[in-house]
């Protein structure tokens, strides 16, 4: 009884202490090549759709490609104006995919908690003898769950062409999570593909962008 009382305690003072402080975590690989034998440098540039289903013109793909023109100009890339010739195209995609389901199965005993306080005697709370500050748990039983989890490949690609169609460097990002807030997460795929642009890694890289703590109570 006491270890349970110590720890049900220990736990509420964590949660109005800390707010039960929750940082959310995001594992990245990363996979970028380029063309051998190639300088790759900064220039003029436009960003195309690299699905041609995807609509380059709606404003989902237009929020993100804005991000990614944030990154290419701190890249030392330039936007294209009206009239100048384009020296690059890169083609931009984003997405989700299904990759796993499962069932998460787990019991946890049935505890009813009540809480006494008030000065020793008999007949007090509900009939009972109390002590100040004593704390006494019911249980019965077990209660079955059941949770279901379907974790999802968020992706981004980015591929680089020349005037000629051919490919220069290209940059695949991805983390597999259980969130579909892509308006969340392909920024964060963008930024982590910030480096890696025009470069090229022997295999893929794997790193952990943690985003900002929010607070739960």
């Amino acid at each position: 009884m006491k270890k349970i009382l110590l720890t049900t305690t220990t736990l509420f003072v964590l949660i109005f202490t800390t707010g039960c402080s929750i940082t959310p975590e995001y594992n990245i690989t990363i996979d970028a090549i380029k063309a051998p034998n190639i300088i790759v440098s900064p220039d003029i540039y436009d960003i195309k759709a690299l699905d041609s289903k995807k609509n380059s013109n709606g404003l989902k793909f237009q929020q993100q490609a804005n991000v990614l023109a944030q990154i290419l100009h701190e890249k030392g890339y330039l936007t294209a104006t009206e009239g100048e010739i384009v020296k690059l195209s890169i083609y931009f995609d984003y997405g989700l995919e299904k990759v796993e389901e499962t069932t998460e199965t787990y019991t946890e005993p049935d505890i009813t908690f009540h809480v006494g306080l008030g000065y020793p005697y008999y007949g007090g709370y509900y009939g009972r003898h109390y002590d100040p500050f004593w704390s006494d748990f019911y249980g019965g039983g077990y209660t079955t769950y059941r949770q279901n989890h379907i974790y999802y490949n968020r992706y981004i690609t980015l591929l680089a062409k020349n005037p000629f169609n051919e490919e220069l460097w290209r940059v695949d990002v991805s983390s597999i999570g259980e969130s579909k807030n892509l308006r969340k997460i392909i920024p964060i795929l963008i930024k982590a593909a910030k480096p890696y642009i025009g470069t090229n890694t022997a295999e893929p890289v794997n790193i952990i962008i943690k985003d900002k703590p929010k607070k739960e109570i």
